[in-house]
C-alpha cells in the first residue's frame, strides 16, 4: 500500500466517521437546540479524536507492534487515555466554557475518576480503530516485503540455475577452430560468426528471464551446427523446428540441457537410428519432443543435478502448468516437455 492510497483511505474513513456522528445526533438529538454550540463542540471533540487516533497510528504502533513490546503498548494506550480525558477536559471545560459558559458534564460528573472513566469508551475506540489500521497497514507491508523477497530469492535462484546450465561445449569448440586456422579452412569465419553469435547471446541477452522463441531456435541451430562440425558432419540429426515463432517467448537455455543430454549420451553416427528434434507450437503451449539411440553403459542423468536443476527451474518459472516426462524405451531414451508459451 503506496502514501496514496493510504491517504485516501484515510480521508474516506474520517469522512463516514463524521457522517456517522452527525446520524447519532440526529436520531438521538443530542445538543441540536444550538447549532453554533453544536458545531463548536463537535469540531473540537473530532480533532481530538483525530490527534489521539495518529498518535497510536504512527507513533505508538510503529515502536511497540513490530517488537512485540506489549507491555510497551500497553502503558502507551493507558497514558494516553490520561492525555485524553485531560485534553477534553482542558478543552471542553475550560476553553470552551469560557467562550459558551456551557458545560458538557453536569458539575457532580467532573470528579477525576469518573471523568476518566466515562471518557475511556471514546479513548478506546479510537485505540481500536488505531489499531485495526496499523494491523492492516503492517500486514500489507509484511505481505508486501515477503513477497518481494520471495521474489528476489527465485530471481537469484533462476539466475544461479541458469548459471549451472550454461554450454560448456563452447571450450572444446575453440580448440577445434584453432585447429582449424592452422590450415586455413573456407568455414572457418562462418563458424567464428556462429560462435560469436552465441556468445553474444549468452552475455549480452539472458538479463531477462524470457527470450524469443526465434532467438532460441537460432542459438540451437547454430549450437547443432557448430557441433557437427566438430565431428566432420558425421552426426545424423533430424530436426524439426516451427517456423512462425516471432512473438513468442521461452525460458532462455532452457531446451539446451536436453540437446546436450542426447548428444553426450546418445549414438549420433548412426544414418539409421539419428536424434530426433521435435518441436511444435500447439495453442498457447510449446511441445518439444527428442529421442535418441542410447550408447552402451551410458548414465543418462535422468536422476542428477542436471535433472534436478532443469526441474527446479520449471517449478520456479511455472508452477505446475507444465509437463516434463523422460524415459528410457528398449535402446531409446525419451524426453517430452510441454510448456506454456508468453508473449
Amino acid at each position: 500500500m503506496n502514501k496514496k492510497q493510504e491517504i485516501q483511505y484515510h480521508l474516506i474513513f474520517w469522512l463516514l466517521f463524521v457522517l456517522m456522528e452527525v446520524f447519532s445526533d440526529i436520531v438521538f438529538k443530542n445538543n441540536l437546540d444550538s447549532f453554533n454550540l453544536y458545531l463548536l463542540h463537535n469540531i473540537e471533540f473530532l480533532l481530538l479524536q483525530i490527534g489521539v487516533f495518529y498518535l497510536v497510528y504512527l507513533w505508538l504502533a510503529p515502536k511497540s507492534i513490530p517488537q512485540r513490546k506489549w507491555g510497551y503498548l500497553f502503558l502507551g494506550l493507558l497514558g494516553l487515555l490520561l492525555l485524553f480525558a485531560g485534553m477534553r477536559y482542558f478543552l471542553e471545560e475550560v476553553i470552551l466554557y469560557s467562550i459558551t459558559g456551557y458545560h458538557n458534564y453536569y458539575p457532580d460528573s467532573l470528579r477525576p475518576l469518573y471523568y476518566i472513566f466515562d471518557n475511556s469508551y471514546y479513548a478506546f475506540r479510537i485505540f481500536l480503530l488505531a489499531l485495526v489500521f496499523y494491523f492492516v497497514k503492517f500486514l500489507l507491508n509484511t505481505k508486501q516485503e515477503i513477497n518481494q523477497l520471495k521474489l528476489k530469492k527465485k530471481q537469484a535462484e533462476l539466475r544461479a540455475l541458469k548459471s549451472q546450465l550454461s554450454p560448456h561445449f563452447l571450450f572444446n569448440t575453440l580448440n577445434s577452430f584453432y585447429a582449424d586456422t592452422l590450415e586455413l579452412s573456407p568455414k572457418l569465419s562462418d563458424d567464428i560468426l556462429k560462435l560469436s553469435e552465441m556468445l553474444r547471446y549468452i552475455t549480452y541477452e539472458q538479463k531477462s528471464e524470457f527470450v524469443f522463441l526465434t532467438d532460441e531456435l537460432r542459438f540451437l541451430n547454430n549450437y547443432i551446427s557448430l557441433f557437427q562440425r566438430r565431428f566432420d558432419n558425421n552426426l545424423f540429426i533430424k530436426k524439426s523446428f516451427p517456423k512462425n515463432t516471432t512473438d513468442y517467448k521461452i525460458p532462455a537455455l532452457l531446451l539446451l540441457h536436453f540437446v546436450e543430454n542426447a548428444f553426450k549420451h546418445g549414438v549420433l553416427d548412426n544414418k539409421e537410428q539419428p536424434v530426433s528434434l521435435e518441436m511444435k507450437i500447439v495453442g498457447d503451449e510449446l511441445e518439444f519432443k527428442i529421442n535418441n539411440f542410447i550408447k552402451e553403459n551410458e548414465n543418462l542423468d535422468n536422476q542428477g543435478i542436471g535433472y534436478k536443476n532443469i526441474k527446479h527451474r520449471l517449478d520456479l518459472l511455472f508452477k505446475k502448468n507444465y509437463q516434463l516426462k523422460h524415459f528410457q524405451k528398449e535402446n531409446r531414451y525419451f524426453v517430452c516437455l510441454k510448456i506454456p508459451l508468453r508473449k
